[in-house]
């Protein structure tokens, strides 16, 4: 398999590391002051002139529509190659994906951002051909989920750090296809495993210029926990999205928003009905009514620009019982599509103009892939 490289000139790793121990020594025993050490370190890497996606590299103007948050297919490391039978084989589980975005992008869906990391059973080479074959852009992650292997768990920061560069830098399970961003992953409280993986990202996107985008449950208020460590390692605020924050209070919302962070809005499907035994639904989770309104209240405050949509859908899931992932399926029949199918349509009746949406779909994405 080959793949079209980045001409973009790339600090080596070694360099990425060395430059950031000088300027980060010690940030893990003692933190800077949040707001200080983001306005130091908001200019560290330059704006990107490329976006890497899974077929090469490409110009941050050609994402075009963007879902932000997405998953092909979420597991657990290994699972594609040790049992692909669970998945239907791995023939059958490509055509339907591509079908799947083929029908995407005949909607108007340009470009996927897939933040299934490693742990999460990331396949390269299969985001590679379902790419390939459906036209649709992927842009792959680097980065962890929540749940650490041992292996995972005992690794240091710097180890982190450097693994995360190395995904961005050289390249995924021996190919030359680069992570296009960096997805980080906490619950209901940060950890000392979910504490190393923001500190490596901060420290792997300073050194890189790669954004970074959170799991980050918005009713716990995590969100404001994972700024300020993404801010004492010397992040700026706007090379970071909190994720699921569409589920979240008001003024949760407009702290984040305000301090410059990105607001993924990018679970909407799990605001409808829930049937009893769908997976992933969250208890007293926010309605559709409700999410829209915060959206459009947002918008009304000039944020739209800081905002972006996503369902947060997995085509196919074995981190259920396969009998609750048909309950998961039957929840939102419009899966990857439902932002476009229902959520737009929403949005625009409560009167979010299609400026804002173009903004909130095209150029919230390409801003904060390009890191303009």
């Amino acid at each position: 398999m080959t793949t079209r490289r980045d001409t973009t000139p790339a600090i080596s790793r070694r360099h990425a590391i060395g430059r950031l121990a000088v300027g980060l020594a010690g940030a893990s025993v003692a933190p800077l002051e949040p707001f200080a050490a983001a306005q130091r370190g908001a200019g560290a890497a330059a704006p990107r002139r490329t976006v890497q996606t899974v077929t090469g590299a490409v110009d941050p103007v050609t994402l075009g529509f963007t879902l932000c948050h997405e998953h092909v297919c979420a597991a657990s490391a290994g699972l594609w190659q040790a049992w692909p039978e669970l998945f239907g084989g791995r023939a059958q589980f490509v055509r339907t994906a591509v079908d799947q975005l083929k029908q995407a992008r005949d909607e108007g869906v340009a470009t996927v951002v897939d933040l299934t990391t490693v742990d999460l059973g990331r396949d390269i080479r299969l985001l590679e051909e379902i790419s390939r074959k459906s036209g649709v852009q992927l842009i792959a992650a680097t980065g962890h989920w929540l749940d650490a292997s041992r292996s995972m768990s005992a690794r240091t920061v710097e180890e982190l750090t450097e693994f995360f560069v190395r995904e961005i830098e050289r390249g995924i399970e021996g190919t030359d296809i680069r992570a296009g961003v960096i997805k980080v992953a906490n619950g209901a409280t940060i950890d000392a495993f979910g504490e190393k993986v923001l500190r490596a990202a901060a420290r792997a996107s300073r050194a890189t210029g790669l954004p970074i985008s959170t799991h980050s449950p918005g009713a716990d208020r995590v969100g404001e926990k994972q700024a300020a460590i993404l801010e004492s390692e010397g992040l700026g605020p706007s090379k970071a999205c909190i994720g699921h924050t569409d589920n979240s209070p008001a003024d949760y919302q407009a702290g984040l928003i305000e301090r410059g962070y990105y607001l993924g809005m990018d679970q909407l499907p799990r605001g409808g009905p829930a049937p009893p035994g769908t997976p992933l639904q969250p208890p007293n989770a926010l309605a559709w009514t409700e999410r829209y309104a915060q959206i459009k209240a947002l918008v009304d405050a000039g944020h739209a620009e800081r905002m972006m949509l996503g369902n947060d859908h997995s085509i196919a899931m074995s981190l259920q019982p396969t009998a609750a992932d048909r309950l998961r399926l039957a929840q939102n029949p419009d899966g990857i599509l439902f932002v476009s199918r229902k959520a737009l349509p929403a949005l625009r009746q409560i009167g979010v103009s299609e400026q804002a949406i173009r903004t909130m779909t095209v150029e919230a994405p390409r801003r904060f892939f390009a890191g303009a």
